[in-house]
């Protein structure tokens, strides 16, 4: 399709158009439940007498609660507001006039866990304020000044143009005005390799395991011998690109051709479905969102080709299998450090999550997404503890996030595979595990069999020393010269 130099007000809607679609590689909206009616308000805690946190009796998953009531106080320097307050800005996009709704499970996940740790006393007895740090696609400094003047730090959150945080004003620049993050996830290199930010699952840009491939040739080793490489033309679609690519040629695989389309999609997906047949490719790696995935699945499978989509984390969504017809979708394969919430029944952390979310929140949206914010969450009031107990019950940002970086083996009480926190983006998860779309449209696992020889713990499986490096993307991570990692 030629591509038309765009002016005016048409480059704004192609613009916008484009970040709404790139929010879709971030996560999977797996069970929507109608509108965005998050309660804000916090239920305080009572007041402790004690150095440490006394820890309310519940837990999340494996994990040992992190709230209970306490004597913490937040640095006044730094608090955003009253030093006996957690006043945490959570970043997001959900009001966008573009498509509202946007990013919602993670103000969701971020309500419910606030109201449930409040419920057992805050984080050290400090209740936890939720302060909407909303974006709206388009006004990222102006959320940015918000957060500067008004949080202790940004928690379990996330936004499209999160490279837009640097905007080299005092008042409106991450680094600028001293700001400090545990994300629900990042986007741009600018932001997933910067400092200042320690995340619960890591997704550095310039490395990445190759755990899927592997487990995708143990799977399907027919469909693993040759890949087509199909991207959606913007710059963080380039750097998922990037990293596919390497992940493929690390392990030996063909890269039979790279295909880049508009990313707001094709209105005809009979051309690009005939380049991925033509170029001989047993299996294609598609950067983009469910639903162009969807179209040009059913382009494929109508023009007859018989290979298999091994597709990212994104896709686990049901609008995927809409948009292909159950028919089309069946077989596609999809990589996941998380635990479906088919199997909620059999890992205890995702059927919690699902109930603080639905329990506290009106007309929850509850996405894998949303599990991350809330891993976020939990491994922020973790990271607090740590930071009080060795700092008399101050809370600093630098403290804290020191004290998340130093965390290993993080799962967030069992809702993904363990991932190694850390600064400039922390560590890649070595594990990893594989759904597919079964005959009747579906969402089940493939691989590794649950309790199986190839189940190295908890459904997944492990390859040590797999992290693959990608020289395209280094160097574009912002570093502050004054953050603390």
């Amino acid at each position: 399709m030629p591509r038309q130099i765009r002016t005016g007000r048409s480059r704004t809607l192609h613009l916008t158009a484009a970040l709404v679609m790139l929010l879709a590689l971030i996560g999977a909206s797996c069970a929507a439940k109608g509108d965005d009616n998050a309660a804000t308000e916090t239920t305080e805690g009572g007041e402790g007498t004690e150095t440490t946190a006394e820890v309310a009796g519940d837990s999340f998953g494996d994990l040992e609660s992190p709230c209970g009531e306490g004597d913490y106080t937040v640095d006044p320097d730094e608090a955003g507001g009253s030093p006996d307050t957690l006043r945490i800005g959570v970043a997001n996009d959900r009001t966008s006039q573009i498509r509202n709704g946007l990013n919602k499970e993670m103000w969701d996940a971020s309500n419910a866990f606030a109201a449930w740790c409040n419920d057992q006393g805050g984080i050290g007895g400090l209740p936890i304020e939720i302060v909407d740090i909303d974006a709206k696609l388009l006004e990222v400094e102006s959320a940015m000044t918000l957060a500067c003047n008004s949080v202790f730090m940004l928690v379990g959150g996330g936004q499209v143009q999160d490279n837009l945080q640097f905007s080299g004003k005092p008042d409106s620049d991450f680094h600028e005005c001293g700001l400090a993050d545990i994300p629900g996830f990042t986007v741009s290199p600018e932001k997933s390799d910067s400092n200042g930010q320690v995340q619960p699952v890591p997704h550095p840009s310039t490395e990445i395991g190759n755990s899927w491939l592997q487990n995708f040739k143990t799977a399907e080793p027919d469909a693993a011998e040759s890949f087509a490489v199909v991207w959606g033309d913007l710059p963080s679609m380039l750097t998922i690109r990037n990293q596919t690519t390497a992940v493929i040629e690390d392990q030996g695989s063909e890269v039979a051709g790279i295909f880049d389309y508009p990313v707001t999609g094709l209105s005809d997906w009979t051309p690009m479905a005939q380049n991925v047949i033509n170029s001989g490719a047993t299996a294609v790696a598609f950067v983009g969102e469910p639903t162009n995935l969807g179209s040009f699945v059913k382009s494929l499978r109508e023009q007859g080709w018989e290979g298999t989509p091994m597709v990212e984390t994104n896709m686990y969504d049901q609008i995927f299998i809409d948009s292909a017809g159950a028919e089309n979708a069946s077989g596609t394969v999809i990589r996941t450090v998380y635990h479906p919430f088919e199997e909620a029944d059999q890992w205890p952390a995702t059927q919690q999550y699902v109930d603080i979310v639905t329990e506290n929140v009106p007309d929850a949206k509850l996405a894998v997404l949303g599990m991350q914010s809330f891993s976020a969450w939990l491994l922020f009031a973790t990271a607090s503890n740590n930071c009080a107990e060795s700092n008399d019950g101050l809370l600093t940002r630098a403290c804290v996030l020191e004290a998340a970086a130093d965390i290993d083996g993080w799962t967030g009480g069992g809702l993904h595979a363990p991932t190694d926190p850390g600064e400039l983006g922390g560590v890649p998860s070595e594990c990893e595990m594989l759904i597919t779309v079964n005959d009747e449209g579906a969402f089940e696992r493939l691989y590794p069999e649950i309790d199986s020889d190839d189940d190295d713990g908890d459904g997944f499986k492990c390859y040590p020393d797999s992290l693959v490096e990608v020289p395209d993307n280094e160097g574009l991570g912002k570093i502050g010269p004054d953050q603390p990692l």
